[in-house]
């Protein structure tokens, strides 16, 4: 019976579809009545249709020009939906000959008013410009008298003098009941293109050939500095790629993903080779060598690692009397990061220019570690730049110089490999930023080789608790907590409370921990990024103690432990992101109260996962009028693939449920 209703709905989806009229501003009354996608129901907003169509333009004096035509049609069901109601759309903004620009901005908001149909038109101010670096800007509106139940519709045309195509999605967060996709390439232009192989799901594409016939006009010198205007006319074939989908699933969202975009959807291109009319041939196919050795000859990247006389005086006077060449490092890693400041901007090319940065105490990313890079190198330290794909940026599958969009400096050693991003104020020498701990980099040497360097944490990152308390005559508990955090836990800890004074701090302890009361709080070492942060508070805790006839029942680690298992799922699409390896330990001694001894006590354990993977252990002993408990969870992976998902989802609840198990008190 459900197979069938299924079936139902699909047929009177796709009867749907086929009769709906797309054309820009033909909105029906029954897609305004809708209130919710009859096949995804949970879904906030969806898209009703959507048409991208590229192409390229022969242009007078310009060439080929490339013109990317986008409309969608989205339903908002609720005001969780509001947000797909602005719209961001990423332009290159590089010299006049090399800027992408937008335009036939058009853009409706309809609701139901009284059984008739209502159409808010988005003015001229209601779009604006944000510029994101000196490459890049965006075009940015948001939809006018957004209510539950409207519909926005838009569309845009962006012209782009580049031939290569960006990824094209073929997935939301929503569902999308119907898309038309046509990129129709001149023969001239070679591509390889792929459909994401992380995706769960993969659409079908129709491949044809069209012939086409363009009016070319050239110029003609007839001597002196006259000239004359030819036009003739230039028969080709285009390659056409077309999709014609329905009822696109929803790209499903999972806790402790990396980046949901590289589980999308999308269909890949590389733009591989040019051949003129005449026959000549022009590769663009490139590896990563090539595009390593491309990055490293901009002059916003390698000429920046040239420049010294503008430091040379402060880092003489900064490591003279050092001969440590460690302690070099970390006088002017530290220097770097109070020197110049980083202004939110990521890249791998200088933006101001080290010298500039310098100067004025602010820069990107790139102006920051490459500035690093090159005193280093100056102290007489083995030091590199490292190419970096942010997490948000993806992983990329074909090499490009658009692959990557972040850089950090590299120290290489006797002993081994040291990454240093000095953008991050609280970041230490082999612990970086979240952003930056995405799967790996391309290392560039002073001799112009390259090769990849894994960014990925091996050290785990501890959490260590001592907690020390007692139970109360009125089964309050009253007790001390100590706190060591190291590494990656660190640099979470010192970001997440930067701005937070003592009260607010507290404030944030007490936060969904029961009926919890914190005081004496003291921290160390929020400023010495070279020492674990240390935190010890008083606390007195009630209602945690259930008291049932003459016996006293209670979880030992108190308001740690978990509610529920984050891992509910029974089977997980994407790998688990833990950023970095974990060990998380707890020391607990829990005074008996006066007339009571021990009754039961949780059972001791040490369960291990296959090849070292990870481990916990729970030790519970009795010593005098003393209970003591020690427990480790120890996980030795940044990532958990959805094949080991089923072993470890079974591994965690185990820790949850023995975490959460009872001391059993009896009166004597």
């Amino acid at each position: 019976m459900k197979n069938l209703t299924i079936v139902i709905l699909l047929f009177f989806t796709f009867q749907m579809a086929t009769a709906q009229n797309y054309k820009f501003g033909k909105i029906s009354k029954d897609e305004l009545k809708e209130t919710t996608n009859p096949l995804y129901q949970e879904a906030h907003a969806t898209v009703l249709y959507k048409s991208q169509n590229i192409s390229y333009d022969y242009r007078f004096e310009e060439g080929f020009v490339q013109i990317n035509e986008v409309q969608e049609r989205i339903k908002i069901y609720d005001k969780d939906g509001f947000d797909w109601a602005t719209v961001h759309v990423k332009l290159y903004n590089g010299s006049n000959s090399l800027k992408e620009k937008i335009v036939g901005i058009k853009a409706n908001t309809y609701n139901l008013v009284n059984g008739k149909i209502k159409t808010d038109k988005l003015s001229k101010q209601g779009i604006f410009n944000e510029e994101e670096n000196k490459y890049w800007r965006s075009k940015k509106f948001t939809m006018p008298n957004i209510k539950e139940g409207c519909i926005i519709e838009y569309k845009y045309k962006i012209e782009t003098p580049f031939i290569s195509i960006d990824d094209i999605d073929l997935q939301y967060t929503i569902p999308i009941k119907k898309l038309d996709l046509s990129v129709s390439i001149p023969e001239y232009f070679y591509f390889t293109k792929s459909l994401n192989p992380r995706a769960a799901y993969i659409p079908r594409l129709t491949e044809t050939k069209v012939n086409k016939t363009e009016q070319v006009k050239s110029r003609e010198n007839t001597g002196l500095v006259r000239t004359s205007i030819n036009t003739s006319d230039v028969k080709y074939h285009e390659n056409v790629t077309s999709a014609n989908l329905n009822n696109i699933p929803p790209l499903k969202e999972e806790r402790f993903v990396d980046n949901l975009d590289n589980y999308r959807a999308k269909l890949l291109w590389e733009y591989a080779m040019y051949r003129s009319p005449s026959g000549k041939v022009k590769n663009y196919s490139t590896n990563w060598e090539q595009v390593a050795e491309t990055i490293n000859k901009n002059g916003d990247f390698g000429p920046q690692l040239d420049k010294t006389t503008y430091y040379a005086e402060d880092i003489n006077s900064l490591v003279s009397g050092t001969s440590n060449p460690l302690k070099k490092a970390a006088l002017i890693f530290e220097f770097v990061k109070a020197k110049v400041k980083w202004n939110g901007f990521i890249g791998y090319s200088a933006e101001n220019g080290v010298r500039k940065a310098y100067k004025e105490g602010v820069g990107n990313t790139a102006d920051i570690n490459l500035m690093l890079t090159s005193m280093l190198r100056y102290a007489g330290l083995n030091a590199n730049p490292v190419l970096v794909s942010t997490k948000n940026n993806g992983i990329p599958l074909f090499p490009s110089t658009s692959g990557f969009n972040y850089v950090i400096s590299l120290i290489e050693t006797p002993e081994g490999v040291i990454l240093l991003d000095a953008s991050e104020k609280y970041s230490s020498p082999n612990v970086l930023p979240k952003r930056a701990l995405n799967w790996q980099g391309r290392i560039i040497r002073k001799d112009g080789s390259s090769g990849w360097i894994n960014l990925l944490p091996k050290k785990a990152s501890i959490d260590f608790k001592s907690i020390n308390y007692k139970i109360n005559e009125d089964l309050t508990i009253s007790g001390k907590i100590r706190n060591r955090l190291t590494s990656h836990n660190a640099l979470s800890y010192r970001k997440k409370f930067k701005n937070l004074n003592t009260e607010e701090h507290i404030e944030h302890l007490e936060k969904d921990n029961g009926e919890i009361i914190v005081s004496s709080l003291k921290i160390e070492n929020e400023a010495d990024i070279s020492k674990p942060i240390l935190t010890s508070y008083e606390f007195t805790l009630d209602d945690n103690v259930e008291s049932i006839g003459d016996k006293l029942y209670f979880s030992p680690l108190l308001f740690f432990t978990y509610d529920e298992n984050p891992f509910k799922e029974e089977t997980r699409d994407y790998p688990i992101d833990f950023v970095h390896p974990h060990l998380d330990k707890y020391m607990v001694n829990i005074m008996i109260p006066e007339g009571y001894e021990v009754e039961a006590l949780p059972e001791n354990i040490n369960y291990k996962l296959p090849e070292d993977e990870g481990n916990y252990s729970y030790l519970i002993k009795k010593n005098g009028k003393y209970l003591q408990l020690s427990i480790a969870f120890n996980y030795a992976n940044s990532l958990v693939l959805s094949s080991r998902y089923q072993t470890f989802r079974a591994f965690f609840n185990s820790y949850i449920e023995k975490t959460s198990e009872k001391i059993v008190l009896k009166k004597i």
